[in-house]
């Protein structure tokens, strides 16, 4: 076998992998519940698939498929090393798209951003596009930070860290879960004032973006807020403050796309702009 049709399998054997897991996927929905594991100190490593998950989980996959398939007619991202991060990156949306606990959330959540910066740097003899992963990566993980808040509120309040009991905090655990919850998932969806991140991505390979910006990474954080929007509501202010700022983001990168010359860029902004309308709907429940 030459090298040339070892990666063309690998490619191949990619697709095929993400293929079954999206049939498997539409059966987990219809027949499935949900279920949870020991993992950590006070919180288990829970996953469902009601909910909003019942309509992301099998996108997620089925959009992952189509990218692979695409991504075999090139030589670099055929590659076994691209498959295998690109493998990975997916397992990790999967996991977020599932989580119904903290623990699995954040797991999922973490792992998602390193995948992704490993992908927007792939090319990683360039300078240039190392340094746009590493300013995604730190952009997001700063703005992960919130996650980190949610969880220690969540520990203060007395919780079991699922994720339904979060609208059970009240007082000062309750305003920190929800603003923890609220800047997590502007930074992931692109949102002001952390959108600039997406264009950076762009200088990762094709394949990269287009599983970015269509089904995973910046689309869960619009899912974060649809699935915590009782959390919002709970809180009194949190789901103006992801309406306004949905809102806002529509509007001023919805005009950055109308006005930008170059192909990536507007794509970029047009994702972010989008996105706003998902984060105003969470907002406004």
């Amino acid at each position: 076998m030459t090298r040339t049709d070892a990666r063309r399998l690998a490619g191949w054997s990619g697709a095929g992998v993400l293929a079954v897991a999206t049939a498997l996927s539409v059966l987990a929905v219809r027949w499935g519940g949900g279920g949870s594991i020991p993992f950590a100190a006070g919180g288990d490593l829970g996953l469902t698939t009601r909910g909003p998950a019942a309509v992301l989980l099998p996108v997620v996959l089925g959009v992952a498929t189509l990218v692979l398939v695409v991504a075999t007619a090139t030589r670099e991202t055929s590659e076994p090393r691209f498959v295998l991060l690109m493998l990975g990156f997916t397992a990790a949306a999967v996991l977020t798209v599932l989580a119904s606990t903290l623990p699995a959330l954040l797991l999922g959540w973490e792992l998602m951003g390193a995948a992704s910066y490993a992908l927007i740097g792939y090319r990683w003899t360039d300078p240039h596009r190392v340094a746009s992963g590493l300013t995604a990566f730190l952009t997001t993980r700063f703005a992960d930070l919130g996650l980190y808040a949610a969880t220690a509120a969540a520990l203060a309040g007395g919780t079991d860290l699922s994720l339904d009991a979060l609208t059970t905090l009240d007082g000062v655990p309750g305003q920190v879960a929800a603003a923890g919850a609220l800047v997590a998932a502007l930074g992931k969806a692109a949102q002001l004032p952390f959108s600039f991140w997406l264009a950076r991505a762009m200088d990762g390979p094709a394949p990269v973006s287009a599983l970015l910006h269509s089904a995973a990474m910046v689309a869960l954080g619009g899912y974060l807020l649809v699935r915590l929007s009782p959390l919002l509501a709970a809180s009194g202010w949190a789901d103006d403050a992801a309406a306004w700022i949905g809102a806002t983001t529509a509007v001023v990168l919805g005009a950055v796309a109308v006005v930008q010359t170059d192909l990536k860029l507007l794509l970029a902004a047009s994702t972010s702009a989008q996105l706003g309308f998902v984060v105003m709907a969470a907002g406004v429940g």
